[in-house]
Parts: structure tokens; C-alpha cells; sequence
């Protein structure tokens, strides 16, 4: 044996041992991880036609798949050499691996490996390529399919899944050999996909081959299956459609929505045969739940006297290409088929929400209103009157000539009268009308020595806008004297004859009001008086206090009243009882200019 050729059968055994530690390496770490062993189903094709294995192992079951990133490679199990997709007639799409242009070569085994972060499966998948049979159009496997006799029934082509996953795609029935057309024994639905054969009888009876062409990554190829039809005798029952109701229905756009399609089949044979769909421009709306319009899987429930068949209709946004359209609801079995269907329709905006919204709003700024105004219904009455006076009718012309009367106790040798009088005598005049300009009458400060008190009171009441009647808590009580006179003047005038305001200043807390005058005390409860003592906040002392303040109050009762503190608030509500000075023209006047 010649040194050449020693040398070169040792470089091929070292390449064969090379290749084989390499493909060894490759796939040594897949012993980690979990094996779901052989998949039951076997992928069957024949030569020159195309074959789509998929990965069963993206599924619930395996991990969660829609929280958990993963990837999948595909191996050859022979090799041990991954499928990159890059091979001559593969594509790798998604977890399927495609055979575009099958050989007898590529039968065997894959291997589906999927990697997630944590943990790896992996999984054998068996592709069986046959010869076809010269004598016979179809495939050599067949799948059975049962037809009910002498009523429309279809057959379901077995490439739904190729057809869901393709570019583009055309089909075409065989029976045996023999190319089918549309006519009155078959017809063609849902993109081909069914075959409908009508009045079906025992001629039907056969085996029968759909063919995809199809386009799939630029690449033309061709799939096909073949079925086999068995004629069954069983009685059929009739559906009848509860709902939809070829109706039209209003829904907001954006909105989840839900119709249901109810069936009931009249019975006690559960093989009914009958099936639930819906349809959407002429194919069956999608089961996939990640689509924005999908239909649930038939739910059947049995009854006494038959059978509820369901399936709802699932819209995780309504869209506005969504409206005007039909939603079909098809329930068919081997006796007819029935359809029913709704419409959405945009419905009218819902104004009840924005209605109440604005209702409750209008509401609380009403209540806010009147809060404010019980709370500050003197200080925004000031105001308006201050710079807006020619809201008001001016007082010139009305034959007054004092704005107020001011009554007061005068009792000799009592220390609370006595304090009452430097008040009304001089704190009120200088700032009524020091300060805000108004014309004030007091007897003795402003009357002619000499003249009768009855004369001159019962003449100036007549030109005076109103009475302010001051009083203590134990003023009222004594009915003597001139105070008296004009208090009871004053009154007669405000309750009985109804010609002259009274205003009720309050210099000192009034604890029992039966004490007072019976008419002082109705005046006081119909309008209150303006409080000219401090109001004691009870929630400043504790209740350990308690008595503490009791003694104290007390104490006040007993005090006389011998200096005036009064709060601001005292003449605010003063200011607000006086008679308003406007600037606009009393009505006799402006009556007297629209008749020049």
C-alpha cells in the first residue's frame, strides 16, 4: 500500500471523526431539557409537494406563553445539525418548519427545541414521504368524513392550517380524477375551504382531493389531501335560530362588545350534526382570541327535549369600519342551513352621565351659593350698595327728613343705662354719621327744649325711615318714662299700621327672652336683632371646664355693663338695617320725566 494513499484514508477519518465530535457538541445540551418525546400525529406528503411541521409546544400546557419570551430552533434528528431555514426548499415561519419541495430524503424526524429564559422542551416530529400511487389522483393517506343522506351536507378541506398561515392561496376539488365545478350537486364556501354537495346520495360516496396552490415567502408550491366520503343513513335534526334576529344594534365606537348565536335543536340523538358559526363577509370569522373580532368555540348544552348550541361573537374594540356590516350567524347540519345576523350601528352619545355631571355641579355651586350668601350675605349687601349705589332709588323726595329714630333706656343711677347713653349719644352718631353721612334723631340731643314729648315724638316717627330701638337684658323690663313712650309709639307704628321699619340692637346678651315686651320678643323672633355682645366658642374649654365656664357666665349676668367692645360685625349689620342711599331716580320722579 503505497505511503499516498495511507495519508489520505487518515485525513478522511479524521475529518468523519471531526464531523462527528462537532455534531455531538451541537446537540449534547439538549439532554437538558424536557422532552415531550414523539408527536402523535404523523406529517404525511409525497414527492414535490410541499409539508408544514409545527411546534406543538407553544401551548399553556408547556409555559406561559404570552408573559415568557422564547425562541425555537428545529434540528435534524438524523444529523444532529440545526435547520436554519437558508437550506435549499425550507423556510422557517413563526414555529413551523416548511418542506417546500419534499424529497424522499427528508423523511425522518425533527426536532422542535424551545428556549425560554429559565428552561428549554424539545420534541420529535415524524414526516412520512410517500410514493403516489400511478393508478389513483389522490393522496396514498386518507382521512374519513362522514355525509348524511339525502340532505346538503359539506365536506372540510384538512389545509385550514396551511391556509391560515400562507401569502396566498387557490383551491380545487377532485373526486378521484376528475376536476369539480360549481353546479347543482357542488357548491364552493368559505374561500373553498368546504365543498358542498347537495341532496347528497349514495353516487357521492368516494374519495375526494383538495389542492392548494399556494405563495408562501415568494416561493410557489403545492399541497394536497385526499378524503375519503362515507354516506350515512341517521336521522338529522332541523335547527331553529333564537338569535341573533337580523337586527341592528347601537353601541358607542371603542367599546367591548359580545353577541351571543343561539341554537336549539329539537331531539334526544346527540349526533345532531349540527354546527355554529359565525361568518364575516363571506369566511368564518377566526377563533384566535389575540384577534380583535373572534368567536368563541360551539358550546353545547343538552335539555329535556333537545339540545342549546352557542357561540359568541367578541369585538375587544368596535371600530367605525365595524358598522353597517353583517354578522352572520350560520347553524348547518346534513338537513339545511339557517342564517341570521345583526348590524352594529354607531349609537347616539350618551348624555345622561355629561347631564348629571353638569346637574350635580349646578347643584353644589347653588349650595355653595347659598352658603356664601348666609355667610357673607352682609358683607357682599355692603358692598354692592358701595359701588353700585344707582341699583338703588335715591331717599330725596320721600319726605323724610331723618334716616333713624334711635330709642334708648334712660334710667337715672344705673350704671348699664348710663353706658348705653355715652353709646347711643356719641359712638353711634360719630360713626353713622361721622363716618357714613346718615341723618340720626335722638330726643333730647336733637328736639326743641320746651315743646310737648308726645308732640315731638309722634311728629318725628312720621319723618324718620325707621326705628332702632336699643335695649339691655333688664331695660324692657321697666315700662316708665319717656323710652317707654316712644318704644310703644314705634312699635304701633311697625306692627300695627305697618309704616315704619324697626331695627333691634341687642346691647346685652338676652338669656330669658319671656322677659321681654310681648311685641319686642315677636319682632325679635320674626327678624332678629343685631347682637352687640361677643358670642362665647364653646369648643374652646375642655369639658373639665365645664363648670368653670358656668361660673363664669354667671358672673357676666351679674356684671353691668359699663364699656362697649363691639365687634366689627355689629357695624356691618347696623349698616345693613339702614335705609339705603342710592343714586337713582325714585319712581315718582322718573314717572314725572316720562311724562314731560
Amino acid at each position: 500500500m503505497s505511503v499516498q494513499y495511507l495519508t489520505l484514508l487518515g485525513c478522511v477519518a479524521l475529518w468523519a471523526f471531526g464531523a462527528g465530535a462537532l455534531s455531538y457538541n451541537e446537540t449534547a445540551w439538549l439532554d437538558f431539557c424536557k422532552d415531550y418525546r414523539v408527536a402523535f400525529e404523523r406529517v404525511f406528503t409525497v414527492p414535490k409537494e410541499a409539508a408544514m411541521l409545527n411546534c406543538h409546544l407553544i401551548n399553556k400546557h408547556a409555559f406561559d406563553v404570552p408573559n415568557t419570551p422564547y425562541n425555537v430552533t428545529w434540528y435534524d434528528q438524523r444529523t444532529g445539525l440545526e435547520i436554519t431555514g437558508e437550506e435549499d426548499g425550507t423556510i422557517i415561519k413563526g414555529a413551523s418548519l416548511w418542506f417546500l419541495n419534499s424529497t424522499m430524503e427528508h423523511q425522518g424526524k425533527y426536532l422542535c427545541v424551545v428556549r425560554t429564559p429559565e428552561k428549554c422542551y424539545k420534541q420529535a416530529i415524524v414526516l412520512q414521504v410517500s410514493q403516489p400511487n400511478s393508478r389513483e389522483c389522490g393522496r396514498p393517506q386518507t382521512a374519513p368524513q362522514l355525509l348524511k343522506m339525502s340532505v346538503n351536507d359539506n365536506l372540510a378541506c384538512p389545509l385550514r392550517d396551511y391556509a391560515e398561515a400562507v401569502d396566498r392561496f387557490s383551491i380545487q376539488w377532485y373526486k378521484g380524477c376528475e376536476l369539480l365545478q360549481e353546479g347543482p350537486t357542488f357548491g364552493f364556501m368559505d374561500k373553498n375551504l368546504l365543498l358542498l354537495i347537495r341532496d347528497v346520495s349514495h353516487n357521492e360516496a368516494g374519495l375526494y382531493t383538495c389542492r392548494m396552490t399556494f405563495v408562501l415567502g415568494g416561493v410557489i408550491s403545492e399541497v394536497a389531501e385526499t378524503i375519503e366520503c362515507v354516506i350515512s343513513e341517521a336521522v338529522v335534526w332541523r335547527p331553529h335560530m333564537i338569535e341573533p334576529t337580523n337586527e341592528d344594534i347601537n353601541i358607542a365606537p371603542g367599546s367591548q362588545f359580545k353577541k351571543q348565536c343561539r341554537v336549539f335543536v329539537h331531539g334526544k340523538d346527540t349526533d345532531h350534526g349540527v354546527t355554529v358559526l359565525w361568518v364575516l363577509n363571506n369566511s368564518f370569522v377566526s377563533q384566535n382570541t389575540l384577534d380583535r373580532i373572534h368567536q368563541t368555540p360551539q358550546n353545547e348544552t343538552y335539555v329535556e327535549n333537545g339540545f342549546w348550541l352557542e357561540s359568541a361573537l367578541l369585538f375587544s374594540s368596535v371600530l367605525q369600519d365595524d358598522f353597517n356590516q353583517n354578522f352572520t350567524c350560520v347553524a348547518f347540519n346534513y338537513r339545511e342551513s339557517i342564517f341570521s345576523y345583526f348590524r352594529l350601528q354607531p349609537a347616539n352619545p350618551d348624555l345622561l352621565l355629561p347631564i348629571g355631571l353638569l346637574l350635580t355641579m349646578l347643584a353644589l355651586l347653588l349650595m355653595t351659593g347659598v352658603f356664601l350668601y348666609r355667610a357673607f350675605k352682609v358683607e357682599l349687601t355692603l358692598a354692592f350698595r358701595t359701588h353700585c349705589p344707582f341699583f338703588y332709588e335715591s331717599t330725596d323726595g320721600d319726605g323724610k327728613v331723618y334716616d333713624a329714630y334711635v330709642v334708648y333706656p334712660r334710667f337715672q343711677g344705673d350704671t348699664s343705662s348710663e353706658a348705653v347713653e355715652i353709646f347711643t349719644l356719641k359712638m353711634l352718631p360719630q360713626v353713622l354719621e361721622g363716618r357714613f353721612g346718615y341723618r340720626l334723631f335722638i330726643l333730647g340731643r336733637d328736639s326743641l327744649p320746651g315743646h310737648a314729648v308726645v308732640d315731638v315724638v309722634e311728629d318725628t316717627l312720621s319723618r324718620c325711615r325707621q326705628l332702632l330701638l336699643l335695649y339691655t337684658r333688664t331695660s324692657l323690663c321697666r315700662p316708665e318714662g319717656v323710652e317707654w313712650f316712644e318704644r310703644q309709639a314705634g312699635m304701633h307704628r311697625a306692627l300695627v299700621e305697618g309704616s315704619l321699619k324697626v331695627v333691634l340692637l341687642e346691647l346685652e346678651e338676652v338669656t330669658n327672652p319671656l322677659s321681654l315686651p310681648e311685641s319686642v320678643r315677636l319682632l325679635r323672633e320674626k327678624q332678629g336683632a343685631v347682637e352687640a355682645w361677643e358670642k362665647k366658642r364653646r369648643w374652646r374649654c375642655w369639658p373639665m371646664c365645664s363648670n368653670q365656664r358656668r361660673t363664669e357666665k354667671d358672673s357676666d349676668l351679674e356684671k353691668p355693663l359699663t364699656f362697649f367692645t363691639l365687634p366689627s360685625r355689629f357695624w356691618r349689620e347696623v349698616r345693613y338695617h339702614m335705609p339705603v342711599r342710592g343714586k337713582a331716580k325714585p319712581h315718582s320722579k322718573r314717572n314725572l320725566l316720562l311724562n314731560v
